[in-house]
């Protein structure tokens, strides 16, 4: 995005465009397309319902048929028939059994034939399709008394039309010796147009083909089917698809396939829509959509370039303009841009007009002033000269200091040489340039500073020193460890009438930090005053009146590495005092 916002403005212009001209086609097409999807996924529920209408049909069917052959098979006149072994009598009650299985016919004009035949070969039927029977007969030798799909049977100069065979195994339901036991078969030959009949009565799309199977056999196609000519391979294929559509394309068209199952005949139906026919009325829509989009991108054109010439030309104007200007030459100072196109150019060029004006201002208040900071240079340099001179007083001390050690040394006179020893080491080391010591260097200054102590005070102040290995070279604020052992010394044991230790330690702890810690067993801090100066050492008030060396000292720090580093104190009337200085350590 930043590299993009650093083109110049033709190129975003162009390029913006240039998206927008790929931009609406596209959605135009992925318009068009997800309408062909949606189309597709509607058309295929519709075929869902339909063919489940369709199932229920064949079921009912089905069902209607095992109902026909149960009531018949169990009859008592054709258990009587079935069960007879006297010929006059076979033969009278055959004559009865044809005449139930007339009314049957009649009410079902579907039923082709039914055949009944006896265990000793004796049958009974309307049409005599006995060969059909005695086939069913070989099926279901070892079949229980349920009812049996046969399967398919294509019309031959014995059968006039395609039918389909259902049988079932008849059982002794007579209260006779031979109770239960196998005594015959019942066969129903029902017309294929039955189930034909059914699925052209659906509503469908044009160019749509219905494919009906049972067992691997095309039993029924439609006009469109055959029209398609599916061979079986391709059938026994679609028919593994299941219901949801699957798009194949056949004789360069593409069709939307789906297979539903017809387990009560064993087979199948397979429908093939064409999605050429599904979007034919989308087809024209993305011709009008193609002819508005062609409009629409004249009619955004034109304005597109004119807002361009409105624009990038003033603009490009008033670059040449701020060109010469920054060539240095200040006669441009002196004239005016005149920008001509919308209102926010000319706002722009009276704008700039003003700001050269001002520019023009300035400049000569510029040269005015050139004078007066050459002048104020001068004086800068003069009060850095004084600051220099004001250096030299130090040193003058530091050397006074040293003479004073030799006049020590002359007279005898060790504690005044060893006292003027140390306050030169401190005059020196508080003069030193560093902002950032060692550690070691900030404690021999501070074991100087309680020399002198030990000088005022002989035999009252005692002073222990230790420090972690490792510690001795880690850089630290300068004067930060002083002003907290003049504090102890001041406030802790010079009110104390035996004097007392001062022991300063230097610790690292494991979280990578290191503690210098300052005690005394002086007279301690009253828990008033310490709760002030705890309060003092937080607050952010640089003015307080206070200790303030070890105020100073806790700003320092907190300012140097953070909230989190600084001074605690802790003390206890009449026990001492003591102060901890938390410092971070260098990374490893």
């Amino acid at each position: 995005m930043r590299a993009f916002s650093k083109l110049s403005i033709r190129t975003q212009v162009l390029a913006i465009g240039a998206i927008l001209l790929a931009v609406i086609p596209l959605v135009s097409i992925l318009a068009f397309r997800q309408s062909s999807v949606v189309i597709v996924n509607q058309n295929t529920q519709y075929n869902m319902e339909l063919v489940s209408n369709l199932k229920q049909r064949v079921s009912d069917n089905y069902a209607k048929i095992s109902g026909i052959m149960v009531n018949l098979g169990y009859d008592t006149t054709v258990q009587d028939f079935l069960a007879e072994n006297d010929n006059l009598l076979t033969y009278e009650l055959s004559k009865k059994v044809q005449s139930l299985m007339g009314v049957i016919k009649s009410t079902n004009p579907d039923i082709v034939d039914i055949i009944i035949v006896n265990a000793s070969g004796k049958h009974t039927s309307l049409n005599g399709k006995i060969g059909l029977a005695r086939e069913m007969m070989d099926e279901l030798i070892d079949h229980e008394g349920n009812v049996h799909y046969g399967g398919f049977k294509k019309a031959d100069p014995l059968l006039a039309r395609d039918t389909f065979l259902f049988g079932m195994n008849l059982f002794a339901s007579r209260d006779t010796s031979r109770y239960g036991e196998k005594i015959g078969l019942i066969t129903v030959i029902l017309d294929a147009k039955s189930i034909q009949a059914e699925i052209e009565k659906f509503p469908r799309l044009s160019g749509t083909s219905f494919y009906l199977r049972t067992n691997g056999n095309l039993v029924y196609a439609n006009a469109d089917g055959l029209e398609l000519n599916l061979d079986a391979e391709r059938l026994t294929l679609y028919s593994g698809y299941g219901e949801s559509a699957v798009n194949e394309k056949i004789g360069g068209k593409s069709y939307a396939i789906q297979s539903f199952d017809l387990p009560e005949i064993e087979g199948n139906i397979i429908s093939a829509v064409p999605i050429g026919n599904l979007i034919k009325e989308l087809k024209g829509l993305k011709q009008t959509s193609y002819v508005m989009l062609f409009v629409t991108l004249l009619l955004v054109t034109i304005p597109y370039s004119v807002l361009m010439m409105n624009i990038l030309k003033p603009l490009g104007k008033l670059i040449a303009f701020m060109k010469r200007l920054k060539s240095g030459n200040l006669e441009v100072l002196h004239t005016k841009v005149e920008l001509e196109g919308y209102a926010e150019i000319e706002v722009i060029s009276t704008q700039f007009n003003t700001m050269l004006n001002r520019i023009n201002d300035l400049t000569q208040q510029l040269l005015e002033t050139t004078g007066e900071l050459y002048q104020a240079d001068i004086e800068r340099q003069r009060a850095e000269m004084s600051f220099l001179q004001s250096q030299i007083n130090p040193h003058f001390l530091s050397n006074t200091l040293d003479a004073i050690k030799g006049i020590a040394i002359v007279k005898g006179n060790q504690d005044i040489y060893e006292m003027t020893a140390a306050l030169s080491r401190m005059l020196r080391y508080s003069i030193k340039g560093s902002n950032e010591v060692r550690l070691e260097e900030e404690l021999k200054v501070v074991g100087s500073y309680i020399t002198i102590h030990q000088g005022r005070f002989p035999g009252r102040i005692q002073f222990e020193q230790y420090t972690s290995e490792g510690l001795h070279d880690v850089l630290i604020p300068k004067m930060i460890v002083q002003p907290i052992v003049e504090n102890a010394l001041t406030h802790g044991l010079e009110p104390h009438a035996s004097g007392g230790k001062v022991v300063i330690q230097a610790e690292l702890r494991e979280d990578r930090h290191m503690e210098i810690i300052v005690t005394d067993n002086g007279v301690g801090i009253e828990p008033e005053r310490l709760a002030q100066l705890r309060s003092t050492l937080r607050s952010r008030d640089r003015t307080a009146y206070q200790h303030i060396g070890m105020k100073n000292v806790n700003d320092r720090i907190r300012l140097h590495y953070g909230e989190g580093y600084g001074i605690e104190v802790g003390s206890q009337l009449g026990s001492g005092t003591v102060v901890r200085v938390r410092l971070p350590l260098p990374p490893a």
